[in-house]
């Protein structure tokens, strides 16, 4: 395809923007959502290195720490079942927003290019 370009005359970023960047948006697209969904993932790592304290004053605390923390209890806290439940909801809200950002704004973007 790009030879094809080059002899119709289209050359540097307009090769680029017209010809490589339609090419590989899918894997992009892929491993934007797999990252953003494996960053929600990390919980076993900042528990097996800091604890459920996630580190000094919190400074390594992600939801899923603090999901930890709020369902199950921790030292002299009590757990709470409710407050686990609504963070592990908005857990589950946010990474579903993210994958139907991803869905509708790139996947519609691409079906222009396959027609």
């Amino acid at each position: 395809m790009i030879e094809a370009a080059e002899c119709d005359g289209v050359t540097g970023m307009a090769q680029f923007w017209k010809i490589k960047l339609p090419l590989i948006l899918p894997s992009i697209g892929i491993i934007s959502i797999l990252t953003f969904v494996g960053n929600f993932n990390a919980f076993d790592l900042i528990y097996t290195a800091q604890g459920a304290l996630a580190g000094p004053n919190y400074s390594t605390d992600i939801l899923g720490t603090f999901l930890y923390r709020a369902f199950f209890g921790f030292q002299l806290q009590v757990g709470d079942p409710n407050m686990g439940a609504a963070i592990a909801t908005m857990m589950f809200l946010i990474i579903l927003a993210g994958v139907c950002v991803y869905l509708f704004l790139v996947q519609t973007r691409l079906r222009r290019y396959q027609f």
